[in-house]
C-alpha cells in the first residue's frame, strides 16, 4: 500500500511540501521519545561538565542534536521506516542516503523561535536540492512552536542568508511573509518538503513539549560545492529501489 499519493508528489513539485497522515504507531513514537530524552540528558550533562554557559543554555532551551543515528540503534533503524523509503523512491530515485538527521526539541515555555531559512541555505551541495522529513514525535501546534512554511518558495533557488548570533542560526532574507501557513500535526505525521522551501518555527509558549525528528535524504553522490568532496551522513538508505541493509 502506498503511503504517498500521486497528488502529494504533485503538491511537492508545485508547492514544495506535503503532509502525510499519521504513519507511526504510538508505541514506536514512545520508544523514539525515550531515546530523545536519553540523548538530550547526555547533552545537558556534557554541557554542565564543560562549564560552557552558552552551550548549556542552548541545550536547555532549543536543542538541535545532529547525527542521532550514530547514538542509537533504534534511530538508525527508524530512519529506514517505510515512509522515508517511499519518499526516497518517489522524490529522489532508486538510490538515496541519509544526508543529515537531528533531534529537535522545544521545552515547555522555554523553547525559542527559529527564523526563516532554507535547509540548502546552510550548505550548498551538488546536486542542490534534497528532501527533509520533519516528523512530529509529539503533537505540534502554534503555541508549542510548530513550523511555518511559505508554499512555493522553493521555486526561487537559494536566498541570501545571514548569521543571527542571538538565535545561533542562519536567517534568510524574507521581505514578504504573505501566504505563510502553520503546519500543525498530530504525533506520527510527517511534513515532507524540499530543502529549498522557506520555513521557520515559533517559540514554545505552551506547557507542552514539542519533540520532532528531522531526517533528510539526498543522492549518494552528493558533494559539497566549496570543496568537491563527498558530504553528509552518507548512511545508505535505499539501493536499487530496495531498503539498504547493514
Amino acid at each position: 500500500m502506498r503511503l504517498i499519493s500521486d497528488a502529494q508528489v504533485e503538491q511537492f513539485r508545485e508547492s514544495g511540501y506535503f503532509v502525510t497522515e499519521p504513519v507511526f504507531a504510538a508505541e514506536e513514537l514512545a520508544a523514539v521519545a525515550a531515546e530523545f530524552d536519553r540523548i538530550w540528558e547526555e547533552e545537558i550533562l556534557a554541557a554542565e561538565r564543560s562549564g560552557d554557559a552558552a552551550r548549556l543554555e542552548y541545550m536547555r532551551t532549543r536543542p538541535f542534536i545532529g547525527q542521532a543515528h550514530t547514538r542509537s540503534p533504534l534511530l538508525a533503524e527508524f530512519v529506514k521506516s517505510p515512509i522515508y523509503l517511499e519518499a526516497c523512491a518517489r522524490l529522489i530515485g532508486p538510490d538515496a542516503d541519509l544526508y543529515y538527521n537531528q533531534i529537535v526539541i522545544k521545552p515547555p515555555e522555554r523553547g525559542k523561535h527559529f527564523g526563516w531559512h532554507q535547509d540548502s541555505g546552510y550548505t550548498t551541495t551538488d546536486p542542490l536540492a534534497y528532501v527533509t522529513c520533519w516528523t512530529a514525535i509529539s503533537r505540534t501546534f502554534v503555541e508549542n512552536g510548530c513550523i511555518w512554511i511559505l508554499p512555493g518558495s522553493q521555486r526561487h533557488g537559494v536566498r541570501p542568508h545571514a548569521r543571527n548570533e542571538v538565535h545561533r542560526s542562519l536567517d534568510a532574507a524574507v521581505d514578504d511573509e504573505t501566504g505563510a501557513i502553520p503546519v500543525e500535526m498530530e504525533p506520527g505525521q510527517v511534513a515532507i518538503f524540499s530543502s529549498l522551501l522557506l520555513h521557520k518555527s515559533g517559540p514554545n509558549t505552551s506547557g507542552e513539549i514539542r519533540r520532532a525528528y528531522v531526517p533528510q535524504y539526498h543522492h549518494p553522490s552528493v558533494k559539497l560545492v566549496s570543496t568537491g568532496e563527498p558530504w553528509g551522513d552518507r548512511y545508505p538508505i535505499f539501493r536499487n529501489g530496495r531498503r539498504a541493509e547493514g
